[in-house]
């Protein structure tokens, strides 16, 4: 029928690499099924009869849909590791001028910073 469930998923963070051996901190395994799917999002009921609905006078399921894709599910982000001039840089193919963003300008023992995007097509 080309259907598939997704079960509930855990994004490990630095206590379940620990707890569950695991080799490194993966992404999301939401967002990795997001990435593979080009991102559009349904989350459609899987309605059972045996199961009461949550709100009694609800006949019709509720279909949410949504584009979920760039954003933070393709983000790249980077531990900076001191001071220093964190800058995103846009470098058009063929001509035109190269922008040049000065972002954040980091002191002291540094930070993290997250890089995102998403397309008009």
């Amino acid at each position: 029928y080309n259907v598939a469930i997704k079960c509930a998923t855990i994004t490990p963070d630095e206590a379940r690499v620990k707890e569950f051996g695991l080799k490194s901190m993966w992404r999301s395994p939401n967002g990795t099924i997001r990435n593979i799917l080009n991102g559009t999002v349904f989350r459609e009921p899987i309605i059972c009869k045996n199961v009461p609905r949550l709100i009694p006078g609800w006949t019709k399921p509720i279909c949410i849909g949504r584009h979920a894709f760039g954003d933070q599910y393709r983000a790249t982000d980077s531990v900076i590791k001191g001071p220093g001039k964190l800058k995103l840089v846009f470098v058009p193919e063929g001509q035109g001028e190269t922008t040049d963003l000065e972002v954040y300008n980091f002191t002291g023992e540094g930070g993290v910073a997250l890089a995102m995007y998403n397309t008009d097509e």
